[in-house]
């Protein structure tokens, strides 16, 4: 599927192009329990990535904790489904889960123009689409985020975009993770579908599952109300 660029796009906005308009859909997130364990539950997600007047990318994410186990296995929504499971999942599909706001996300992405290293003038002469006609820029997304322990205090990810992926770390997570102060995103545009995971940890080395989605194109809010 061809990627339509918004008319409103700065130019050096051009390579997270694919991550612009509506997105939601499921997935599963870790939690602690009530004697620290983790506890896989299934998560409801909705961002809006839009231009903003100061030429970045205006992030905004909700995500709503599920009444309901999470997908198998736990720390992931990318997964076939078995018959079985499948079946399963229809026929709770007419039962309306309880689901309760677990947090919410704004912030700015940018990007910081293409990393030292690479052969631009092969990737212009690659064919367009090509895993050889992208070029990797640098990308950061600063944010805040509120939970059930009120606002944090921004965040700054910083990473890299090639194609229709994106790599981003932190190490200043805030919050409701305690001493996971390091983190990890990784993006996915596969097949019309945004697929994103976020891993925390006390270190780089220690990283793990958190949380993860599986999002289809939606109606923005305003269209939504129409």
């Amino acid at each position: 599927m061809p990627i339509v660029i918004d008319e409103n796009l700065d130019p050096s906005l051009y390579p997270l192009a694919w991550l612009v308009g509506a997105w939601e859909g499921t997935g599963a997130v870790q939690l602690r329990g009530e004697n620290g364990e983790e506890v896989g539950r299934a998560i409801e997600q909705r961002l809006t990535v839009a231009p903003d007047s100061a030429g970045g990318l205006a992030w905004s994410m909700r995500t709503w904790v599920l009444d309901s186990p999470a997908p198998e296995p736990p720390t992931t929504a990318f997964y076939e489904k078995g018959e079985e499971e499948a079946d399963a999942s229809q026929s709770t599909s007419t039962t309306e889960l309880v689901r309760e706001l677990l947090l919410e996300e704004k912030g700015t992405w940018r990007t910081t123009g293409v990393l030292p290293g690479q052969d631009e003038e092969a990737a212009q002469n690659a064919k367009p689409g090509s895993p050889e006609s992208y070029l990797s820029h640098g990308v950061s997304l600063t944010m805040q985020r509120r939970g059930a322990f009120g606002l944090t205090p921004a965040e700054h990810w910083a990473g890299e975009v090639r194609g229709p992926r994106i790599q981003l770390a932190t190490q200043d997570l805030g919050g409701a993770n305690g001493a996971d102060s390091h983190g990890a995103r990784m993006f996915g545009l596969v097949g019309g579908r945004l697929m994103w995971l976020q891993e925390v940890g006390s270190s780089p080395a220690s990283l793990r599952p958190y949380l993860s989605v599986e999002l289809d194109r939606a109606a923005d809010e305003g269209e939504a109300e129409a």
